[in-house]
């Protein structure tokens, strides 16, 4: 069954300095839940505003390192996986969320299979040992 990430976009209340109301934390603690009984969530966190902890790096030639706050439009402050027969119903469930949540983007996860013959036989393997190790971690093994 395929994974789709669903963005959570900034807004200027989640960048700003207001903490989230009561109401809202319990909408959203509500939502998970239900994501949860039906068996369909696999991770979501939300973000601190990007004043706080925030970096964005430029790779190239010359590697290019920034320091948040970051313009809104550009940003999100929250995400889930979900785990669904298709992307209609990853939709379905991104409707669900309450109100407060804003802008969502639904997005499928990449599989090796995407890829077709680039990955190779090797990187197959090395991708599979790859997931294994995180699993194991996410265990705490």
């Amino acid at each position: 069954m395929p994974r789709f990430m669903v963005f959570v976009r900034a807004t200027p209340s989640s960048e700003g300095a207001a903490e989230p109301t009561p109401e809202i934390l319990s909408a959203v603690g509500t939502y998970n839940a239900s994501l949860l009984a039906a068996g369909v969530l696999l991770a979501g966190e939300g973000l601190v505003p990007s004043s706080r902890d925030s970096v964005r790096i430029t790779l190239g030639a010359s590697p290019k390192v920034e320091e948040g706050p970051f313009p809104t439009n550009e940003l999100v402050s929250g995400w889930w996986i979900l785990k669904v027969k298709d992307v209609q119903e990853a939709v379905e469930w991104a409707r669900k969320c309450p109100e407060g949540c804003g802008v969502l983007e639904v997005r499928r996860i990449a599989e090796m299979e995407d890829f077709g013959e680039a990955l190779g036989e090797e990187g197959r393997k090395r991708e599979a040992e790859m997931r294994e190790q995180v699993e194991k971690l996410a265990r705490g093994e």
